[in-house]
């Protein structure tokens, strides 16, 4: 009775603090103290209500309580009754499971708190709205509501109406001799090829865990570039549990060393470091080249051929994963893992059929090794400044002036065809880069951290039904990355101001 007793206070005393809360969140909203429309960007032709922004401008990642699994609380307290039953007398074993028993049914039966129904009508409104979708910006937190036809037609143009880079697939079955299966489906035609190629190339232990069972195909999304002036979309093909994906990450993991060169960044504290530690002249300037298209322009069998031939340079795949591999087996294999993906889009079947699918785990194993291959052609041209580093697709370099940043804008275009770059220079001597700004004052170089125009802070909210080390530990990394990308006590001190704002807000 005792532990019902504190169980009881304890689900009241929250109740109450998750009234409190909405109440008062409520109280601000209708006070105008906190204005939503800067979290929400609308762009559909649904007019939402109070109470609809008040449930959006919370964030996509909001969670509202569920209700509590009954097996899940029986097994909670019979694993605690087998934790203290040695320390039971025998004679009151009984009476102990019984009253554990007991609790836990009445706490079953108990209802647990639950926000104010008008939210929970809001929800309801948004999940039959059929016309609109709800989705996040490209670039920061937020919520962006669209209307889904101008979605589609967003998405389609920077995704599946380039012929040269998607391809209808047919849900029919191929005309052949023969009876055809009465259950047909291009997936299942796809999982039976991977099988096929795993197992006559791997052995059987590695080709157990990737052989592909019960996989989906996968779908095309997008995230509105909110930020840019003329609306578009940045499309993403999700490719999680589908055919090829285990062996994609099997692959990644294997070949992963080597996309790696000098150039590369790949811990953004130790980049922040290098460049306050940088030795600057009269008349350097900082410069940023950014890729269009990375993912999607990546030539696919170009980049397979690089990273076969560095693979079995002296034999190096074989020797350090204790493989057997052919390099025309290995080829096959990346092959199969990144090439004709299928998915599904808006209700029809496609094949991507030229670049690497933005979400697949190879995807940045193969932008890396494509890049790499580049850079290593215009460092043998001399035409690489004495610092250039790379993350992906976003590039920063200390040249000698505006000419020379032209020039290796120029080299940087003409490297490849399908490569496209785009260009940015120091402003006031400030340029933004990977999340911080880059500072340059006389012969010294600061940094802090950057937010861009279009940041909301919109962070995940603390009433959110979540578990509470993922909040402390979303305040932790901020102040870790404030203390590390600042570098002065003053920076720091504005940082800490500015994230206090924003945690007090959620």
């Amino acid at each position: 009775m005792a532990i019902l007793n504190v169980i009881t206070a304890i689900r009241e005393k929250h109740y109450d603090k998750v009234m409190k809360t909405h109440t008062k969140k409520i109280s601000r909203l209708l006070s105008r103290e906190t204005d939503v429309d800067k979290l929400i960007t609308n762009l559909s032709s649904h007019r939402l209500s109070f109470f609809e922004k008040l449930v959006l401008c919370r964030g996509l990642k909001f969670s509202l309580p569920q209700q509590t699994s009954a097996k899940e609380v029986m097994a909670g307290f019979e694993k605690a009754y087998w934790r203290a039953e040695l320390s039971i007398p025998n004679e009151k074993r009984e009476l102990a499971a019984a009253t554990l028993r007991s609790i836990a049914f009445n706490y079953i039966q108990r209802k647990g708190p639950k926000p104010p129904k008008l939210l929970l009508r809001a929800i309801e409104r948004l999940k039959r709205l059929k016309n609109i979708v709800i989705t996040k910006p490209d670039k920061g937190n937020g919520v962006v509501l669209m209307d889904r036809e101008e979605y589609i037609n967003l998405l389609s143009e920077a995704s599946v109406n380039n012929l040269a880079k998607f391809k209808p697939a047919s849900p029919n079955h191929p005309k052949k001799k023969g009876r055809p299966p009465k259950y047909y489906h291009p997936l299942f035609e796809k999982e039976k090829m991977v099988s096929s190629v795993i197992r006559k190339h791997l052995l059987k232990v590695t080709a157990d865990k990737l052989y592909p069972q019960g996989s989906r195909l996968a779908h095309l999304y997008g995230l509105p570039k909110t930020h840019k002036a003329v609306l578009r979309m940045h499309p993403i093909l999700s490719s999680t549990a589908t055919y090829n994906f285990t062996l994609a990450e099997w692959l990644n993991e294997k070949l992963g060393p080597l996309s790696i060169n000098d150039y590369m960044i790949q811990d953004i504290f130790e980049f922040a470091d290098n460049v306050r530690n940088l030795d600057i002249q009269e008349g350097d300037i900082f410069v940023s080249y950014d890729v269009s298209s990375l993912f999607t322009n990546v030539p696919v069998d170009e980049t397979i051929d690089i990273l076969v031939e560095r693979a079995f340079h002296e034999n190096w795949f074989n020797k350090n994963h204790g493989t057997n591999l052919q390099p025309t087996q290995l080829r096959e294999l990346l092959q199969i893992a990144v090439k004709n993906q299928l998915f599904q889009f808006d209700g029809n079947l496609y094949e991507q059929v030229d670049g690497v699918a933005m979400g697949s785990p190879l995807g940045p194993l193969m932008a890396n090794t494509f890049m790499t291959s580049t850079e290593a052609k215009l460092k043998e041209n001399g035409k690489i400044p004495e610092f250039y580093k790379r993350y992906v697709d976003d590039t920063f370099a200390v040249v000698s002036g505006i000419a020379a940043a032209e020039t290796l804008f120029e080299a940087l275009n003409n490297a490849h065809p399908l490569m496209s770059f785009t260009m940015e220079i120091e402003m006031g001597g400030k340029l933004p880069f990977l999340g911080m700004t880059i500072i340059r004052e006389e012969n010294t170089i600061n940094t802090e951290v950057y937010r861009k125009p279009t940041n909301t802070g919109l962070l995940l909210h603390y009433q959110s039904h979540t578990d509470e080390r993922y909040k402390r530990s979303l305040l932790r990394t901020m102040l870790y990355r404030a203390h590390r990308l600042s570098s002065s006590m003053n920076a720091f001190t504005q940082e800490c101001k500015k994230t206090r704002t924003v945690i007090s807000r959620t």
